[in-house]
């Protein structure tokens, strides 16, 4: 399948081909605050499968919630988040649900809730959805 997504101005542009991808809630503080809710919905693909195609990203690096370098990549023009690179899974990449294209936010099913241990009280547990402490 192919995925195709950008930011919000339009200038930078991604393109994911993949079989599958892991799709994961996360609920980590980092998240939290980079997204201005309550968690991020994350579409988790191998790198090899994963290639911006239009513009270059900004970079910022950070020590993330489960203590290992993160690093996000956003448009410098409009700040929309498009992806990350966690440091302990060179091989992945993590990209923001709501950067794809065509209801990219609606991935269905989800495989997993990682930081649960964050999740904010008003929320519950998705039923059927493997829950992990700390990040898969």
């Amino acid at each position: 399948m192919i995925y195709n997504g950008s930011c919000h101005c339009g200038t930078v542009k991604i393109q994911l081909e993949a079989e599958s991808v892991t799709k994961a809630i996360c609920h980590c503080l980092d998240c939290q605050k980079r997204t201005a809710s309550a968690f991020s919905i994350n579409g988790i693909a191998p790198r090899e499968h994963f290639r911006v195609t239009q513009g270059k990203t900004k970079t910022w690096s950070y020590t993330s919630d489960s203590g290992k370098d993160y690093i996000v990549n956003f448009c410098g023009d409009c700040g929309s988040t498009l992806f990350g690179e966690p440091t302990r899974l060179p091989d992945v990449v993590s990209i923001k649900a709501g950067c794809l294209d065509n209801s990219g936010t609606n991935l269905g099913s989800m495989d997993a809730e990682v930081f649960v241990e964050r999740r904010v009280d008003y929320l519950k547990p998705f039923n059927g959805v493997k829950q992990i402490v700390g990040m898969i």
